[in-house]
């Protein structure tokens, strides 16, 4: 599994990772990402497109979102910053990772 498969999963189904039929905290799946990513390091199983979002998809975040926050803020932080509520940031958090993953198929087709 990889990170779009995982995220995928996290949109359709998230009761599968989470147990409820819906996500309520961008903090909880940013976290849970970064614990899959650093489960990946350490079975040293990391795909192309997973070591691209650990290292651009905080900046693209910013980007996008236009924020002057720190580099080192995690982009859950950020996407937190910049909504309303929880189902907001995590509408936008699939949104620009739609986003993002389709910039990557456009470059590798």
């Amino acid at each position: 599994m990889n990170i779009p498969e995982l995220i995928f999963i996290l949109k359709d189904r998230p009761g599968i990772y989470f147990g409820k039929k819906k996500l309520d905290s961008i903090f909880d799946v940013g976290f849970f990402i970064t614990g899959f990513l650093c489960a990946e390091i350490s079975l040293n199983q990391k795909d192309d497109f997973d070591i691209l979002f650990e290292k651009n998809f905080s900046y693209f975040v910013r980007k996008k979102l236009n924020a002057e926050t720190p580099p080192f803020e995690f982009w859950f932080e950020t996407i937190a910053k910049h909504s309303n509520n929880s189902d907001e940031a995590i509408d936008m958090f699939f949104k620009l990772f739609d986003e993002f993953y389709s910039i990557y198929e456009s470059k590798t087709e």
